[in-house]
């Protein structure tokens, strides 16, 4: 009895000991835990070397709690339970969640992943660095034939693009410096890791159905296309729905022509305005062609027939464009297909947000995120230019949200406007679009090696890099290509030969319940900034404060006591270091106190924006990937671009 007694004290007093144990703090500051990511799977032991208690995955997040040589002692959480040892090789030190994911665009060369900072600047300062970056790049796939390492470069980025929906892999930021071109332009130098999953195989897809924007199934025999036309059927646009229907007749006959019947597919939707401004409107977006019926020109011309231009006016000119592209991009079925596009045909400005009869409350540029996140495809906007657009001065607007909405990391926006809105015009750029497809599609059956060349037009250019860019992405999931095994390397966020492109996106690395702490602690900030618009000081320390912790610690937001959510760090230590801020982060309390009312609320009106593309990346099951394997939401993940960020 006394024995037993005696190793259950023991056992409370072990307890008790761990549960003590806080994770050490990061270097030079005074709150903030250190933390490690899993850049490999290994066993998790009871001490260096020791005995195995289970498995660590790639994409795990550990707190630190000690360090000895070669070796890290961590554990789950900061409660000091569940310890276990870990080689230094198999982590990256996580000291936020800010990564980097590869960028695979038609135009940009292989990304260098350079030896050191020192030689990442050289590069930089060179007197021609796209020049010296070729010679690197040649040096390195030199390298690889050979199986020599290179002194300077320790990788390459794949040719071919990664899905993040196959392959989740991120780069943790573990340093960053900042330089300049001789051209005036910053660049980002980051010292980066690689950590990854093991495919799809070894975690399995995040949900059990196959999503609407879902990964196109693979192996296949070509790459496939779905293009969907997203057409105003309001009043007057009788000329430009007949329009589509020769334009498309033509694409038609080319495809057949090319032998491409089976490879490629047009749907079509129409869209209107909100029933709340005219009921009389009858919908405000419908599917007349699915993909599934647009494979043939048959099918395609039966549901264009019953599409018409409505008979009564909606309120006033503008028109409710983005839930005609969200229905196309959330309705349709795009499964099977490699590439997707969506091709906006209007006269008029969306209605925006803040307009009560929008009926998605979503921005144009929150719509570009769904589009590139969920659906994996672009969005094109061909805008008439009618007489009436220009009477009502419509026009300037429209064209800067739309050119908003289609422009796409490293390619030309995808905005094509046509003067006069004469129907003729438009219905040569529809068929320009198709063609466009058709030629790039034909090429890929012909020559697997390398795309088909585009004609000198903005229309067949944009396109053309698009659809290029498309292909880079099929041929990556057919080769299930993955980033480069890389413990530590030195990549810049520009390219060195065309400084105006970036190589990688800066994203957030989050699980569901970090996504879910974001979203709560924005909606705490939204409700206080419009009850207490007249206490300027008291509401940026409160956006000021959200807004570090999302970037730095967006796990902790949710655990507050604090409904301020400014004091339970020091908002000093979290804005130190960060290579890349927010919209808030930026923002000073000057600032603040002398912005009107006017724009506090504009900056109140982004936030609601954000919250809503936040309920939407949490509903689309694809985005996110299950890398521990287990039920549930507990291993989900979601790389979300920093630009979510508020």
């Amino acid at each position: 009895m006394f024995h037993r007694f005696l190793a259950a004290l023991l056992l409370m007093a072990t307890a008790a000991t761990a549960a003590d144990r806080v994770p050490l703090v990061m270097d030079g500051k005074t709150s903030l835990p250190q933390r490690v990511l899993v850049r490999q799977a290994t066993e998790r032991l009871d001490a260096p070397g020791g005995h195995p208690l289970g498995s660590a995955l790639p994409l795990q997040q550990f707190f630190v709690y000690g360090r000895s040589e070669g070796w890290v002692e961590v554990g789950p959480s900061q409660d000091g339970r569940d310890l276990a040892w870990l080689p230094v090789t198999a982590v990256a030190d996580w000291n936020q969640n800010i990564v980097a994911t590869l960028e695979v665009t038609a135009g940009l060369d292989r990304t260098l992943f350079l030896s050191d900072l020192d030689t990442a600047h050289d590069l930089v300062e060179a007197e021609d660095p796209g020049t010296e970056a070729a010679a690197l790049r040649a040096e390195a796939e030199a390298a690889e034939r050979s199986g020599t390492p290179s002194e300077r470069v320790v990788a390459l980025g794949p040719r071919e693009a990664i899905d993040q929906r196959q392959r989740l892999h991120v780069l943790p930021i573990l340093d960053a410096e900042e330089a300049l071109f001789e051209n005036g332009t910053f660049v980002n130098l980051l010292k980066v890791a690689v950590a990854r999953t093991g495919g799809r195989d070894a975690a399995g897809p995040a949900a059990t159905e196959k999503p609407i924007g879902g990964v196109p199934d693979a192996p296949r025999a070509g790459m496939r296309a779905g293009v969907v036309f997203v057409v105003d059927t309001t009043h007057s646009m009788g000329p430009y729905i007949d329009a589509t229907r020769e334009a498309l007749s033509g694409v038609y006959r080319e495809v057949a022509a090319a032998n491409l019947t089976d490879r490629v597919s047009f749907g079509l939707v129409g869209y209107r305005d909100s029933l709340r401004g005219q009921p009389l409107l009858e919908y405000a977006a419908r599917t007349f062609v699915t993909l599934d019926e647009g494979r043939s020109e048959a099918g395609f011309l039966a549901g264009i027939r019953t599409m018409t231009e409505a008979t009564a006016s909606s309120r006033g000119f503008r028109e409710d464009s983005y839930t005609g592209l969200e229905h196309a991009v959330s309705s349709l079925d795009w499964s099977g297909y490699d590439v997707r596009l969506v091709v906006l045909v209007t006269d008029a400005g969306p209605r925006e947000p803040t307009d009560e009869l929008s009926g998605t409350g979503l921005s144009g540029e929150a719509l570009n995120r769904l589009v590139r996140e969920q659906l994996g495809g672009y969005v094109a906007v061909i805008h008439l230019l009618t007489p009436k657009g220009a009477e009502v001065g419509d026009h300037e607007r429209a064209t800067r949200l739309y050119r908003e909405l289609t422009t796409f990391p490293n390619l030309p926006p995808l905005y094509f406007a046509v003067p006069k809105g004469e129907a003729a015009a438009y219905e040569a750029a529809a068929r320009q679009v198709g063609q466009v497809v058709v030629d790039q599609l034909s090429a890929s059956a012909r020559d697997a090696g390398g795309p088909a060349p585009v004609p000198d037009t903005p229309i067949a250019s944009a396109v053309g890099q698009a659809m290029q860019t498309l292909r880079l992405a099929y041929l990556g999931r057919q080769d299930g290509t993955e980033a480069p095994d890389v413990f530590e390397g030195v990549i810049a966020d520009r390219d060195f030969a065309q400084p105006a492109l970036r190589p990688v996106s800066i994203r957030l690395l989050l699980s569901k319940a970090q996504l879910s702490d974001l979203a709560e602690a924005l909606q705490i900030v939204v409700d206080k900034a419009e009850a207490n618009v007249l206490d300027p000081d008291r509401f940026f320390e409160q956006v000021l404060g959200a807004a570090a912790d999302m970037s730095r610690r967006p796990e902790s937001v949710s655990r507050r006591q604090d409904e301020t959510l400014a004091g339970a760090v020091a908002v000093s230590e979290l804005l130190e270091g960060l290579p890349y801020r927010s919209r808030i982060m930026t923002i000073t309390q000057e600032d603040w106190v002398r912005m009107s009312i006017s724009e506090q609320q504009a900056l109140v009106n982004d936030l609601h924006d954000k919250l809503e593309r936040y309920r939407r990346y949490n509903a689309s099951p694809d985005l996110w990937v299950n890398h521990l394997g287990q039920p549930g939401a507990d291993g989900l993940l979601y790389p979300m671009l920093l630009d979510d960020l508020p």
